[in-house]
């Protein structure tokens, strides 16, 4: 690991150009769903959300809310930088010089995260951004400073090792007992069609797979700090498990990220002569510069990795001073596994009796349309309805202004669904209401073709109107 002369092929020219490609992925959604969500007539405004900003910091409104839309917010200002960075995302798949051009992505891609409120609260976005400012550095010279290649091995050593740890420290019995991943196929966010088959395996093969998830989290990682063989080993390892997940859910560009950081195992001796190990590119001012970052972030890394296990508040304040900018995250999702799946549907009514459905492009709904496999993008929207059951979703503000939008028959937002039942004219009531959905038994798949079975629950949100 300690020499990174051994890995300059990785560095130099693999990672960074699959970087581009996630970039890619990552900027290229928006262009179908970022004037909905946070556009002039969005359901999260940037406008209003940026005016509340400055009013509640106005000394330090920009490092609380890092973003270039404080220049300009309109959708012009929104889709220029969608736009930009996709085309950024190219230029970085081509490899025309990946300093300058991951110094951008980064800019612009945390200044949708810092705006997007609700819509992009997600753990990849961090990992993202977390990972590029890392790679800014790692690529300035060849081969990367050791301290910068040391902490970006940390990143993907703490993403792996405190995943693991969060699901043993939550002492969820379903962890314990190793039958979460039973469970998660169809209490994930947004099933795909492999989860309904895999939610059929016996559960001795769900326990065998949750104990196998902890030993390749908790365990291989280690393998990161060994040579360069064990790194190949762990490479194949990690890669492997990303590729289960993906292959039974659609969690965002969350998987293929992590295989394109897993690529910086690869030494130059495994590429053998497919790829020319690039020329040395070291200059003394950069390499103070990248050692002066390096130490700082290796520190950093330490630092949240220690909080994670022994927290305090010293530690606390340290990482909330760098919490805008992503340079250092906490990780670890699923810590608790949801065991029900609880869906909201949208209604809509123009006499408060007869009612018809909302349908959304990804989350579950009829019960005979088959589960989609749609990663590495991303519906935000759907993803967000995913959490209206749990704690105090019904009081967000994004769920009030989307039935405020479907009330209105707001274009914008209307596009963000698979079929709006008011094409002519919105409705005057909107209600929500609460079903339970289970995947359906293979009998009943054979007899009916359904995937879903769903029972009624209740009432989630009493009807709403602006015809007051």
């Amino acid at each position: 690991m300690f020499d990174p002369d051994a890995y300059t092929i990785a560095t130099a020219i693999v990672f960074p150009r699959l970087l581009g490609v996630i970039y890619f992925f990552a900027f290229g959604a928006f262009l179908f769903q970022i004037r909905g969500l946070i556009g002039e007539n969005g359901i999260l405004p940037v406008k209003t959300f940026l005016v509340w900003v400055k009013r509640a910091y106005p000394k330090n409104y920009f490092s609380v809310i890092p973003s270039v839309f404080w220049l300009n917010h309109s959708n012009a200002a929104l889709l220029g930088v969608v736009a930009t960075g996709t085309a950024l995302s190219v230029l970085l798949m081509a490899g025309v010089y990946p300093p300058l051009i991951l110094f951008f992505l980064y800019i612009l891609y945390l200044s949708i995260v810092s705006a997007g409120q609700e819509f992009l609260g997600f753990g990849w976005e961090g990992f993202l951004l977390e990972i590029t400012f890392n790679a800014f550095f790692l690529t300035l010279t060849t081969p990367s400073n050791l301290f910068i290649w040391i902490s970006i091995n940390l990143v993907l050593f703490r993403f792996h090792f405190q995943g693991a740890a969060v699901k043993l420290q939550s002492r969820d019995p379903n962890w314990r007992n190793l039958t979460a991943v039973a469970f998660h196929y169809q209490s994930q966010p947004i099933p795909n069609t492999q989860a309904w088959y895999a939610h059929k395996l016996p559960m001795w093969f769900q326990k065998f797979s949750t104990l196998l998830m902890f030993f390749l989290e908790l365990v291989v990682p280690f393998a990161l700090f060994g040579t360069d063989l064990m790194r190949f080993l762990a490479f194949f390892c990690l890669i492997s498990l990303q590729f289960f997940i993906w292959f039974t859910g659609n969690f965002s560009f969350l998987n293929h990220l992590t295989v394109v950081l897993c690529t910086i195992l690869i030494s130059n001796a495994y590429f053998g002569s497919y790829i020319d190990a690039p020329s040395t590119t070291s200059y003394p001012f950069l390499d103070v510069l990248c050692t002066s970052v390096g130490l700082f972030l290796v520190a950093l890394q330490l630092g949240f990795l220690w909080n994670h296990f022994y927290p305090n508040n010293l530690l606390n304040k340290v990482s909330s001073l760098f919490s805008s900018f992503y340079i250092a995250n906490r990780y670890g999702i699923f810590a608790i596994m949801t065991t029900t799946r609880i869906e909201i549907v949208f209604e809509g009514s123009d006499d408060g009796i007869e009612w018809k459905e909302y349908l959304f492009y990804h989350k579950p709904s009829e019960v005979t349309r088959r589960p989609r496999r749609i990663s590495p993008y991303q519906p935000r929207i759907d993803w967000q309805a995913w959490f209206l059951p749990f704690g105090y979703s019904r009081h967000e503000s994004w769920f009030n202004n989307f039935i405020y939008h479907l009330l209105k028959g707001t274009p914008e937002v209307m596009a963000l669904l698979r079929e709006n039942p008011f094409k002519d004219k919105p409705p005057k009531f909107v209600r929500t209401l609460s079903y339970d959905y289970t995947f359906s038994s293979v009998e009943e798949k054979k007899a009916t073709g359904r995937w879903w079975n769903r029972r009624y629950v209740g009432v989630f949100s009493y009807p709403m109107t602006l015809n007051l």
